[in-house]
C-alpha cells in the first residue's frame, strides 16, 4: 500500500540574514588570513615583513568588522538566526585570536 506524503507548508515570511552572511563571509577570510599569516611566518622563522604586518592588521580589523556586522544582524526581524549566532560565535573567536596574537607580539 502506498503511502501518501503530507504536503507541508510553510507560513512565513522569514528569509536567510544577508548581514549574517556576509559577516560569516568576512570572519572566514579572516580566519584563512590568519592562516597563512601564520604560515608565511613560521616559513620565515618568524621574521616577518612589513607586508605581512599590515596584512595582520588589516585581517583582525576585518575580524572586527564582522563582529560588529553580526551583531547587528542579530537585531534583524524576520530572519533565521543560524548564520547571525554562526557568524558572531566565529568572527568573535577570530578577533580574540588575532587580539591575543598581537598582545602576545607586544610583551613577548
Amino acid at each position: 500500500m502506498a503511502r501518501r506524503h503530507r504536503i507541508i507548508y510553510k507560513f512565513t515570511e522569514k528569509k536567510q540574514s544577508k548581514r549574517g552572511i556576509c559577516a560569516l563571509a568576512l570572519a572566514l577570510l579572516s580566519a584563512g588570513a590568519l592562516v597563512a599569516v601564520v604560515a608565511v611566518s613560521f616559513v620565515n622563522r618568524g621574521a616577518g615583513n612589513l607586508y605581512l604586518g599590515s596584512a595582520g592588521v588589516a585581517s583582525m580589523l576585518l575580524a572586527v568588522l564582522a563582529f560588529f556586522l553580526s551583531i547587528k544582524s542579530l537585531g534583524e526581524e524576520n530572519s533565521y538566526k543560524l548564520f547571525p549566532y554562526l557568524s558572531t560565535s566565529v568572527s568573535f573567536l577570530m578577533a580574540g585570536l588575532w587580539i591575543a596574537l598581537y598582545v602576545a607580539g607586544i610583551y613577548g
